[in-house]
């Protein structure tokens, strides 16, 4: 039966009194003082290292790290002669700053084909502000490279010369963890009558941490249209073991 309306003051008080005792229930009605809420606690973030002297010539790479069959020879890379950071085309950079500097040479014992060479820069900066400074100065010359060259006949010795050939370049910036790292792909095509592997694929790796900045290329020899991603891989390997005995 539907109450009539003198009576429905009666039942709406009735409705009203148990909806705020449901209220009053389901906002705690057991008098306990709900917690405060947790302050966020603001981490700093962790300064990059600094590597003493001892601590940088102790984590050089080894021959028998880069692969088997691997030995140190004379540096014959231009630049790297110059103590200069291997570029495009053979070209190279000077770090700015006066950092101290190491350059050394590998090369396995393979000809043709499974021929592969390797080559480093290691500088140790007095702080981290003066390496990353240079980085930035190396970063906009290494994406200054054309992505395209052509490279005339060159007498670079007295007993060497350096055939004419076709350069093309790229350049990408790589995710590895713990360290800034600027990658350059370059390859270098010579005439086929020169040789059967006429194709040279070069990986230069640029890297920062702390008061640290190594520059390598990694490079061997291909037949015309193969993917340079198998020798990325092999250099990225060589790269990681050389990054790790920096911790």
């Amino acid at each position: 039966m539907i109450p009539s309306f003198g009576r429905g003051r009666t039942a709406l008080f009735v409705v009203s009194a148990v909806f705020m005792s449901l209220v009053v229930t389901g906002c705690g009605g057991n008098n306990k003082t709900p917690p405060p809420p947790k302050r966020a606690v603001s981490v700093p973030p962790s300064s990059p290292p600094s590597y003493s002297p001892d601590q940088y010539t102790s984590s050089f790479l080894a021959a028998r790290d880069i692969g088997k069959a691997f030995r140190e020879l004379p540096v014959a890379v231009d630049a790297l002669k110059e103590r200069q950071v291997p570029l495009c085309s053979l070209s190279g950079a000077k770090l700015e700053g006066n950092p101290t500097i190491t350059v050394r040479q590998y090369s396995n014992k393979s000809q043709g084909r499974d021929e592969i060479k390797y080559a480093q820069l290691l500088a140790r900066y007095g702080d981290g502000n003066a390496a990353k400074e240079a980085f930035h100065s190396l970063r906009s010359k290494v994406e200054a490279c054309p992505a395209k060259r052509s490279i005339p006949a060159k007498r670079v010795r007295k007993n060497v010369l350096l055939l004419a050939h076709e350069d093309t370049w790229k350049s990408v910036e790589s995710n590895t963890p713990g360290w800034t790292h600027l990658r350059g792909i370059e390859e270098q095509t010579y005439a086929a009558t020169a040789t059967k592997f006429n194709v040279l694929q070069f990986v230069y790796d640029y890297t920062l941490r702390g008061n640290i900045v190594i520059a390598t290329v990694y490079w061997e020899r291909a037949e015309p249209k193969t993917s340079t991603d198998p020798a990325a891989r092999r250099a990225t390997e060589v790269l990681t073991k050389q990054l790790q005995k920096f911790g």
